[in-house]
């Protein structure tokens, strides 16, 4: 059966990564240096994350609001 769904193991590029963040590039970037954000696989010259790592970076932004 296929799914259109990623797989939470998935590599996302940072055009993803800021559709999903609702942030600009220059704003990821920033919450990486600030450790605020996990670091980017780094695959040539392109930068990757795994999609499971940014949904556990979303859940603890709940969890430190309080919410479930």
């Amino acid at each position: 059966m296929h799914t259109t769904s990623p797989a939470a193991d998935s590599l996302i590029g940072i055009a993803t990564l800021a559709e999903i963040l609702q942030r600009s590039r220059a704003s990821i970037y920033r919450d990486i240096k600030n450790k605020t954000l996990p670091k980017p696989l780094k695959l040539g010259n392109s930068s990757r994350w795994r999609l499971s790592e940014v949904m556990a970076f979303i859940d603890r932004l709940s969890e430190d609001r309080g919410e479930d």
